[in-house]
């Protein structure tokens, strides 16, 4: 069975990518630039003899349950129980496939992303390349839900998504990938850090604002002579547009003990350096109006800094087609992370959309 292999696709990577992703699977990249159709395992009996122990925690294969896997070749695509079988090209660019083990191949998280965006909408698109080239990743469950994990390696990076799509021109999917990737930023932290992110930086039409990409966590040294005072020589702000302004977002989940005062301390440090903050937190991208108030003052900052050419963006901003565009990306961005807005009645009257994870003002409403 050396010779034999399965290359897994479908929904099966949709399984198990995320599981390489938050490290509970094991893969190391290939040089193989070619996949012949003789090496894959088609035939019933080279199936059954491969062991899927190291993929076994996330995929069950049964035959109302079929594993996805790859054959380079359309006269190998067959009907075999508990398998079904999609074409892979029998060559590819270099850096394409990964092994788990000798016997079970899967692509890289670089074909991975230009194969999804014939599948996912383009704002779920941007942010998958946010959690590839980020600090977080959401890990398949044993009974198919999802959990995040945050301070994990990438497995990206932005300019080599892009150069790999590039490369890739010729592939199905390569078009829309490459849209969204345009818009992809290293080392994110949260899928909430990406969301404000991509509502400064995308396009109006898109239901952005249109502002500089920020830079994301980002290790800025202290100049020497501005160490006399701050508390540190290194600070590291969370959306930061060099010299105008740092967003720093509070989660509230790392409120222990001695963490909220060196959180103070930070922020401290980093105003004394010249440079403004504006604190978000869960609550800021509760609703649209409350994303919204975020985007007006994170532009009255960069204003500040860029001049004349920022204030007449930010007048243009006023359209009434171009809020609605914002709040709808808003509502998308939201359900695309697990945190879709719902809509109350406020006492009094008028409605208010509202995170549900976000209790902190329960009283003021009247759920429908």
């Amino acid at each position: 069975m050396a010779d034999k292999k399965i290359l897994l696709a479908g929904k099966a990577l949709d399984k198990v990518m995320p599981a390489i992703r938050a490290g509970k699977i094991l893969a190391s990249k290939t040089d193989a630039t070619r996949l012949h159709p003789d090496s894959c395992a088609t035939r019933t009996e080279d199936l059954l003899a491969v062991n899927l122990g190291p993929i076994a925690h996330v995929v069950d294969v049964t035959e109302s349950n079929p594993l996805q896997v790859a054959v380079t070749s359309p006269a190998a695509r067959r009907r075999v129980p508990g398998f079904e079988f999609s074409l892979f090209p029998e060559e590819f660019p270099a850096g394409t496939l990964m092994e788990i083990s000798p016997d079970i191949l899967v692509p890289s998280f670089e074909w991975y992303y230009l194969h999804k965006a014939l599948s996912l909408s383009f704002e779920k698109q941007v942010l998958l390349g946010f959690e590839l080239c980020g600090r977080f990743a959401h890990s398949v469950m044993c009974d198919g839900t999802s959990a995040c994990d945050f301070l994990v390696d990438p497995v990206l990076d932005a300019g080599s998504l892009r150069s790999y799509i590039e490369q890739s021109a010729g592939m199905t999917g390569a078009k829309p990938a490459k849209a969204a990737a345009g818009w992809v930023l290293d080392n994110a932290y949260s899928p909430r850090e990406a969301v404000i992110a991509l509502e400064q930086m995308l396009p109006p039409r898109r239901g952005g604002r249109g502002y500089p990409a920020p830079l994301l966590n980002p290790v800025i040294s202290v100049p020497p002579e501005k160490r006399g005072i701050v508390s540190r020589e290194t600070f590291m702000p969370d959306l930061y547009w060099p010299g105008a302004l740092d967003v720093e977002y509070d989660s509230g989940y790392h409120n222990e003990e001695g963490q909220v005062e060196r959180d103070k301390a930070r922020v401290a440090d980093i105003q004394a350096l010249g440079i403004p903050v504006i604190s978000a937190t869960r609550s800021s991208l509760a609703t649209c109006d409350r994303a919204e108030l975020l985007g007006r003052q994170v532009g009255a900052k960069l204003a500040d800094a860029m001049g004349l050419s920022m204030r007449r963006r930010l007048k243009r901003l006023d359209d009434l087609d171009l809020q609605q565009f914002r709040a709808a990306l808003h509502a998308r961005l939201m359900a695309a992370i697990g945190s879709p807005l719902r809509a109350g009645t406020r006492k009094g009257g008028g409605t208010w959309a509202f995170d549900g994870d976000d209790m902190q003002e329960i009283n003021d409403f009247e759920w429908n």
